[in-house]
């Protein structure tokens, strides 16, 4: 299945900034969440959560 195309979001300096911090703390949360968790399904949930995460910082990093 092919999802549709998504225009792009312009974002000015301050909301990109904001969205990066908000980003970073979840990356520095998930860890701690993912070893707490005991449930398989929800620790692999968890484990592409923070991989989202790492791609979105990626794509919202200066240089990219």
């Amino acid at each position: 299945m092919q999802t549709a195309a998504r225009p792009a979001i312009d974002l000015n300096e301050s909301e990109r900034q904001l969205i990066v911090e908000l980003l970073e703390r979840e990356r520095g949360e998930l860890p701690a969440e993912i070893r707490r968790t005991s449930t398989p399904g929800m620790r692999d949930q968890l484990r592409e959560r923070l991989e989202n995460v790492e791609r979105l910082l990626h794509r919202l990093s200066p240089a990219a």
